[in-house]
Order: C-alpha cells, then structure tokens, then sequence
C-alpha cells in the first residue's frame, strides 16, 4: 500500500511496516521494525528522506528517516493525529491534522524539519495537498475525508479539488462538472493528477491547472486505484493488494514483482488460549443430548455427557454460521458460503455425510434459523427486512411478513406449529 516513488526508488508499506524497492521490482528492504504501524511514506524531493506516519509514542505523529534507513526522527507534537501529504520543498513537509479545527475540517500545516517552525496554511478544510513549488500554489480537496464516503458516492460532502495560490484573496474550484468524487491531486509536469470514480471505478486522471482538459490514464475495471505516485515520466499506483507501474502517455501497466523477506509472523501457527470467545452461536438438541457450537466459520457438535466431538463438514475454504438442531435433534441447519453465496444446507449431526444444500437463492445475507416444534416449516429472516418461512418438504418457502420493520428481533414458534410471533 501506500507507493510514493523518487526516480527509480519507491517506497511502500507492507505487514504495517515501511519497505523501499526498485520501481522494476524485486527485492524489497524492510526501513522499519516497530510492532505499530506505519503509513503514508512521502520522499524528499532531494531523494534523501522518508517522512510518514507512526505512534511510537502514543499519537499518530510525523516521522522522518534516511532513505537508507536509520535512527527516525520526530518532527509533530499535536494531540491529534498528524498524516503528512506532501514536501513544499527539500526542508518544508506538509501534513494535515484537525488539532486546528473541528471534525471533521482537517488542516493542512507545513513544518520546517530543521528549525520546526509550523505555518497553518490560510485554508478552513485543506487535505490531501500537492504544491507546485514554482508558482508557490497548492492543490488541495476539501470538504475533507470524514470517514463515511459511500463508494461512488454523489452529493454534497464529495471532495472537490481546489488550488491556492500564496497571496491570493481565496482558493479557486478546479472541478465543476462532476457530482462524485475527486481527491488526491498531485501536481506534475504542468498537470494536475488526482483520483477519481467517473467511470465507475476509482482510476487517475488528470488536468490542467485551470480544471480543463480532462483525461484519464489508467483504467482499472476490477479493484479501485487507492493511492499513487509520480516521479518523471512514471505512474506507480495500487490497485487491489498489488502495485502497477506505467509510462504516462501510454495504456498499458505492468504489475510490479516485488518480492519481500520476512518471518511473515501473522502466518505463523496461532496458539488459541480461549477458545469460547470465538464462539459466534449456540444450539442445544431438543433432547437435551447436545450442543452445536459455531466459532471461526467452523461447526462443532459436543455431547452433553459422555462421548465424541465431531467437527461437521472439513471442506477447505467454506465458512459456516449460526448452526442449528433440527427439531427432531438428528441434523444440522446452518448457513454455508459453499455456492460463493451463503446458502442453507442441513448436515447430519453425527457428522456422516457431506450435508445438501436446501436453497439457491442466497442474493443477501440471512439470519436466525427457526425450525418448527413439528419439524414441517423453517423460518429466518434477510438484510431486506423479510419474514420467510420454508415448507421443508416441498421446499416452497414464502415471504410471511407485510411491512418494512426492521427484523432484528427474535422469533418463536406455538407449540402447535401454527404460528410464529417476532419482534421488529
């Protein structure tokens, strides 16, 4: 993640932790060690220093090292969270922060690394900035991220880019014509680069200084691009876990082979010393003889006395949820994603086979499966607010309730199987 590129050395982060590499690829070299985690490296424009964000120390402040590596040093002291954003030059870093303002109106500050001084820079919401450092402009979006930005979303809290110059009685709108989102400019070569989902997918585009000429450079169709670089006559991007690489003026990119050495100590084999607060449901048989638990999409069956455990089902790469007993306590309902969609199935509770499937019609999550006390009819309701109730030897299954009430009660059968109560 998080690519920032000089020349032909990039730096990313990856396990939470700073690597450099060459933009051709191949062997990457770890910067940082600490347990926490580190973000948003930013190169020096002499090539000498990294700059990014950490909380060794408590808040999330600025940092910066030699590209080759070495002692960090602290550059922020704000109780809030400081990112840095961009170098106005060699000595100046900009980051942004909201210790000046309200959420969530974040502001952008540029300290000297040397001298430390700090200077607000003159703009209620400012983030996200890149400068063009002869005409001393900086381009920037506001309103500023908040944390809630539905995907393609349209409408007033969209960030916008906008350009101030120093001196300038205000900042100008570069974008006019688009409802959505357009974030992370970056000023390059006398354009202006930024991010943006007017084709549907999140992918770089760019313009003129003026907001004119308007094109798009790469175009993603699967995963969106959610950071990028620049440096010459190169665009470094992510998209998905993976980094691109393309020539600008040219449609093709190329996925950089990075390869990184590690101990990997998230693959390594995880010792779990309680397991109970794994559990996500519970059922025990009618009869009283067992309990089926579910924990980490798996199914277990216990004996309430005496007698085996049975693991229900040992397919690779499917997760089960909320397993219940049937009525008569022989089998398992439970939801399995199998299909690609999560699907009732029913499974033998002595663990003898390998389960059927009993619908195939899973387009939303389901919740709460409810078998009658007769063992004819299977109720459960879905994310669109739906009552069904299945008749399981048909397989016919209806919709039962008539309103759109929230469904995040419970539900509970008549001993006779006649009616169903549920609570919205």
């Amino acid at each position: 993640m998080h690519p920032d590129l000089h020349e032909n050395t990039m730096v990313f982060v990856a396990e939470g932790d700073i690597w450099t590499a060459s933009v051709s690829g191949g062997m990457a070299t770890r910067l940082t060690t600490h347990p926490g985690d580190e973000s948003d490296p930013k190169i020096s424009p002499d090539g000498k220093w990294v700059a990014y964000a950490a909380s060794y120390e408590g808040p999330t402040e600025v940092y910066v090292m030699p590209i080759s590596g070495g002692l960090p040093k602290r550059l922020t002291y704000e109780p809030s969270a400081s990112i840095p954003v961009a170098w106005r030059s060699a000595t100046e870093l900009a980051y942004t922060t909201n210790q000046y303002s309200t959420l969530p109106r974040l502001r952008t500050v540029v300290v000297d690394v040397n001298s430390r001084v700090k200077e607000v820079l003159p703009l209620e919401m400012a983030a996200e900035g890149s400068f063009d450092r002869e005409s001393n402009t900086y381009f920037f979006v506001r309103p500023t991220y908040h944390n809630n930005v539905t995907k393609r979303y349209q409408g007033g809290t969209a960030r916008q880019l906008w350009k101030y110059s120093n001196g300038a009685a205000e900042a100008v709108k570069l974008t006019k014509d688009y409802a959505g989102e357009d974030h992370h400019p970056i000023f390059h070569q006398g354009r202006v680069y930024f991010i943006s989902s007017r084709d549907g997918i999140q992918n770089v585009w760019s313009m003129k200084p003026d907001g004119s000429d308007i094109q798009q450079h790469t175009k993603e169709v699967s995963y969106d691009v959610r950071e990028y670089s620049l440096s010459g006559n190169t665009l470094v991007y992510r998209s998905g876990a993976d980094l691109f690489q393309m020539n600008l003026g040219q449609s093709e990119s190329r996925k950089i082979a990075i390869n990184l050495v590690s101990d990997f100590d998230q693959l390594r084999e995880n010792w779990v010393d309680n397991p109970a607060s794994y559990i996500t449901n519970i059922s025990v048989s009618n009869n009283g003889e067992k309990v089926a638990l579910t924990a980490r999409g798996r199914v277990f069956v216990f004996p309430a006395k005496d007698g085996r455990m049975i693991r229900l089902s040992r397919k690779d790469g499917v997760r089960y949820r909320d397993a219940v007993f049937t009525t008569d306590s022989k089998d398992i309902l439970t939801f399995s994603d199998e299909s690609g969609e999560f699907e009732i199935h029913q499974y033998s509770g002595l663990g003898l086979d390998q389960g059927k499937q009993l619908t195939d019609n899973g387009t939303t999550l389901r919740f709460n499966l409810t078998p009658s006390p007769d063992g004819k009819w299977l109720a459960w309701i879905d994310l669109n607010n739906d009552l069904w109730i299945r008749n399981l030897a048909t397989g016919k299954a209806v919709k039962a309730n008539l309103t759109d009430e929230d469904l995040h009660g419970s539900m509970s059968w008549s001993p006779d199987s006649q009616w169903l109560a549920y609570g919205p």
